[in-house]
């Protein structure tokens, strides 16, 4: 049944009132349209289809921020540019909407909103979706001076594994926000940020395990005795024979190769750690309930080192290390 409103355009996913009342919908029905739910007002005159808005907190930050690049010239930044391009930000506040303004001026904050100072030089400007965001390097950076260190460096992760930007490309923005406030924390960030984490999983993985052990290594090439390769795994110490596993919902779902069923992906991987552990791996599998204790999973891999080092025995075969990006 139509609501009277026009569809939403597939640019921005939100409608004006004035496109509203241009398509000869009052504002009395416009009102009675979110009234009972069919709408949503995101901002004053900014509306959106409800079902787009129910889909998570990112979709509805996501409609939110565009509805702002309808009402005004500012270009969207820090973490709501982060879900413009498509970065995952767990972990990350999303109750403003970030913006910064194109010319001079000070920091603004109203009611969910933040419009933060300083001019931003053309390089660090782009589009996404017909709206003015942040580059991709500008937005990890000014995340990551912002936002808490792991959620940020969730977002440097994906950043460089997707090749949206290069390790140079993040350098150089912390390098045009030296005399922002936060600058340390984004280069920081910048610095630990590793393009060989696939998944936020595996970044908040190396991080908990990294508050006491040495870096593991990532992305590890297995070899059987024959020069076979096993399969390649999220991390590990290979030098002593440890490895770790995240396994995350897309592994089992399809989301990695949507021709592969639920079942056949679980054989495949018990197929792999079946052939790993009998070259004389030890693997760690590792969830998000492990995620939330990060001492007892600090615990399971410290006992597994110690196990390693005290028989002595390495596996067989090969492996090789997939070199950091940089």
């Amino acid at each position: 049944m139509s609501t009277g409103i026009p569809a939403c355009d597939g640019e921005y996913m939100v409608i004006t009132r004035a496109e509203a009342t241009s398509a000869g919908t009052s504002d009395d029905e416009l009102r009675r349209l979110v009234a009972s739910g069919a709408y949503v007002k995101l901002l004053r005159g900014v509306y959106a289809d409800a079902a787009e808005v129910a889909v998570g907190d990112e979709a509805r930050h996501r409609l939110r921020v565009l509805a702002m690049a309808r009402r005004s010239e500012y270009a969207a930044s820090h973490v709501s540019a982060a879900v413009l391009h498509g970065l995952p930000v767990s972990g990350a506040d999303l109750s403003e909407i970030h913006s910064v303004r194109l010319g001079v001026g000070g920091n603004r904050h109203a009611s969910g909103r933040q419009v933060h100072s300083g001019r931003v030089a053309a390089e660090w400007l782009t589009t996404v979706d017909g709206a003015a965001v942040t580059t991709v390097a500008r937005t990890v950076v000014d995340m990551a001076r912002t936002q808490p260190r792991i959620a940020s460096l969730v977002a440097a992760d994906a950043a460089l594994h997707r090749r949206l930007c290069s390790p140079d490309d993040l350098t150089a923005a912390a390098r045009s926000v030296t005399r922002h406030r936060g600058a340390r924390r984004a280069r920081a960030v910048v610095d630990l940020a590793d393009g060989r984490s696939e998944s936020p999983g595996e970044t908040w993985t190396r991080m908990a395990l990294s508050e006491a052990l040495p870096q593991s290594e990532l992305q590890i090439e297995v070899f059987d005795v024959f020069g076979d390769f096993v399969g390649r795994v999220d991390g590990g110490y290979p030098e002593l024979g440890v490895l770790w596993e995240y396994d995350g919902r897309g592994k089992y779902t399809g989301r990695y190769d949507p021709n592969i069923s639920a079942v056949d992906a679980v054989l495949a991987e018990k197929r792999r750690e079946s052939r790993l552990t009998e070259l004389g791996w030890i693997v760690i599998r590792i969830d998000a309930a492990d995620l939330r204790d990060p001492v007892r999973l600090r615990a399971r891999v410290t006992a597994a080192l110690q196990r390693a080092q005290r028989t002595g025995i390495r596996p067989s075969g090969s492996y090789e290390l997939t070199p950091r990006w940089r």
